[in-house]
């Protein structure tokens, strides 16, 4: 290895990220009993669980209400296609303001605001008779207390590890996989077993009760006293890296949800049991858990930048060359292992990257901007393929909207590259 590779592993594998420094880090840590840090990777885990999993089992909703529900009714069918985009929109054009105010206000009392709101949204789309009504309820209000959370709860644990903290984010985030493994076959046992309404009704509860628990340990170890509402440094719009970096998650937030949506209607109707699609999605949750926890070790080990872009590429490949061949449960199981976990491994180092980026001192800041930035890009992703789907020449074999998923994944892979190498190189400013 000559002097210039030594020097780029260097710089990506450093544990020191930004302008903050780990020993004042680790003296500030002290102070706090040792169980701590381990309580908020917890409580985060738990949160990121009930919410992002919600999100991750709508597919199974949708599923059941587009083929029993409003079967001949094919406008309302595609409107609710739009249900699991809104709460995503919903989620990330909150992100800036949700992570300015953890910032300056309080994480924890964040999410004592969030969770009640996310539970609201379930309670009132159990009273829902129409699909725009959904769009309303399981859409807007859910996706707003959704937003709330999502991004201190992303981030809070990175604030209490220098060296494992890939490890820590990772496992916090295997939280939406382990969410969407519990939440998927038990939305399809509680719609079976009772009705759409009962089972909107107690994830309501178990949201509430779960999150709000949950709400009382969340904290980061440092809060900033000096900055205010009034001094939002917006500097770093000005910043090359950052724009790429926007636009990584961008393509990514259009992308990522599109098949958890989708994929069980796919499934369905290649002749796959609507129950046995429902164990399909299980395990890409499953895959994304494990995934989460492997990218976030790989993170503490080959680096953040370069695990960023080897999740990324993985994803793009398994929907380009495995999501058109997958209409056997074989076939899909493999699809749901790759996509699951590479997919959800970019939600581990994507806060570590930025961390990596533009400092951890505004790590939850800088993450909520991303997020609200690629706002349009979580608008647009159901849309879009569901467009695609029914669009001529395409028809149900999906073929176009895995190509238009594949190709996103590609472009936020290449985005993540140029960050890679422009970082290594220091050249853009």
């Amino acid at each position: 290895m000559n002097s210039t590779e030594e020097n780029l592993k260097d710089s990506e594998s450093s544990t020191e990220v930004g302008n903050v420094n780990n020993g004042s880090i680790q003296d500030t840590i002290k102070r706090f009993p040792p169980h701590t840090r381990y309580l908020v990777v917890a409580s985060c885990f738990v949160i990121q669980g009930i919410t992002c999993g919600i999100v991750h089992a709508w597919g199974v909703q949708q599923e059941y209400l587009a083929n029993n529900v409003y079967k001949d009714e094919p406008q309302k069918v595609n409107t609710l296609g739009y249900i699991g985009t809104i709460m995503f929109f919903s989620a990330y054009f909150w992100g800036m303001p949700a992570g300015w105010v953890a910032e300056v206000w309080s994480y924890r009392k964040l999410c004592f605001i969030g969770i009640p709101i996310a539970a609201l949204g379930n309670l009132l789309a159990s009273f829902s008779k129409e699909p725009w009504q959904l769009c309303l309820t399981q859409g807007i209000v859910f996706g707003i207390g959704f937003g709330m959370v999502f991004g201190p709860t992303s981030t809070a644990p990175a604030t209490w590890f220098t060296k494992h903290r890939g490890l820590a984010t990772g496992i916090t985030v295997a939280g939406v996989g382990v969410g969407g493994l519990i939440i998927a076959p038990l939305t399809e046992f509680l719609i079976s077993a009772t009705s759409v309404a009962w089972c909107q009704r107690i994830t309501a509860l178990y949201v509430l009760v779960l999150g709000m628990i949950s709400s009382c340990f969340v904290q980061v170890p440092v809060q900033d006293k000096t900055r205010t509402f009034r001094n939002f440094d917006w500097r770093a719009f000005y910043n090359l890296r950052f724009a790429v970096h926007a636009a990584m998650v961008f393509f990514v937030t259009a992308a990522y949800i599109v098949p958890y949506t989708y994929l069980p209607e796919f499934w369905v109707h290649h002749g796959v049991s609507s129950k046995t699609a429902s164990v399909l999605i299980a395990i890409a949750n499953v895959a994304s858990s494990i995934g989460r926890i492997i990218i976030g070790i790989s993170a503490d080990y080959l680096g953040v930048l370069n695990s960023l872009v080897l999740a990324l590429g993985i994803a793009a490949l398994s929907c380009l060359a495995i999501w058109p061949f997958s209409t056997s449960v074989g076939v899909g199981v493999v699809l749901a292992i790759f996509y699951g976990s590479m997919a959800g491994g970019y939600w581990s180092v994507a806060p570590l990257a930025a961390a990596k980026l533009f400092g951890i001192e505004k790590l939850t800041s800088n993450s909520g901007t991303f997020y609200t930035i690629s706002a349009v890009g979580a608008w647009l992703g159901n849309p879009v393929g569901n467009a695609i789907l029914n669009g001529p020449g395409h028809g149900s074999n999906y073929l176009g909207m895995s190509i238009y998923i594949g190709v996103l994944w590609a472009s936020a892979f290449l985005m993540a590259a140029i960050n890679r190498i422009s970082f290594s190189k220091r050249r853009i400013d």
